[in-house]
C-alpha cells in the first residue's frame, strides 16, 4: 500500500510530567514502527490554557507529530489514541505535499520555540 503523510495533534493531560509525555511519545513511535509507519517530526508545547474545559481539564500539553503511514494503520493509531487515558483529545489529518512543507517550515518550528 502507498504511504501518505499525516499530522497527528494530541491534547495530553496536564497531569503528565515531561518524562511521562516523552514515554507516551516513545509508545506512539513503537506503535508506528510496528505497523511499518514512521515518525517524521514531533513538536511539543509547554502546558497551555485550553479555550474551554475538556474532561474537566482547563490546561493541557499539545503534541504534534508528522508521520508517514497507510490509511489502514491510521485506524489502528486512532484506536490507540482513543483507548489511551492520557490523551484527552486527538485529531489525525492527511497532508498534501504543500501542507507538509508549510507545517515543517512554519507551524511546527513555532510550536517548538514557544
Amino acid at each position: 500500500m502507498n504511504n501518505n503523510t499525516y499530522e497527528l495533534a494530541m491534547v495530553v493531560s496536564p497531569e503528565l510530567r515531561p518524562e511521562e509525555i516523552d514515554s507516551l511519545c516513545t509508545q506512539l513511535y513503537g506503535l508506528l514502527e510496528k505497523n511499518n509507519s514512521k515518525q517524521i517530526h514531533t513538536a511539543k508545547t509547554k502546558v497551555k490554557k485550553l479555550s474551554y474545559p475538556i474532561n474537566n481539564f482547563v490546561e493541557a500539553t499539545y503534541v504534534y507529530v508528522i508521520l508517514e503511514s497507510n490509511s489502514s494503520d491510521v485506524k489502528i493509531l486512532d484506536k490507540w489514541l482513543s483507548d489511551n487515558p492520557s490523551v484527552i483529545r486527538s485529531l489525525v489529518i492527511k497532508l498534501t505535499p504543500a501542507e507538509l512543507k508549510f507545517r515543517e517550515n512554519n507551524i511546527l518550528n513555532q510550536v517548538a520555540n514557544n
